[in-house]
């Protein structure tokens, strides 16, 4: 089911793993918003809940060709 030879797979499963550390690091807000000089940093839940539904699509999907 899970092909590791597909870069989406590898993909998914950073994602996966990023968003459980931080939610396992007590991000309790909902979404923050840190803007700087470098740019804008998203983090809180709902982003780390949201990588976490892309890593797994991208985990258990077929690439074509």
């Amino acid at each position: 089911m899970i092909d590791l030879k597909q870069s989406s797979t590898k993909t998914g499963l950073m994602l996966l793993g990023s968003a459980t550390v931080g939610l396992l690091t007590g991000n309790s807000d909902l979404v923050t918003v840190t803007i700087g000089e470098s740019g804008a940093q998203l983090g809180g839940t709902i982003p780390a809940i949201a990588a976490m539904m892309i890593g797994l699509f991208d985990t258990v999907r077929k690439e074509k060709g």
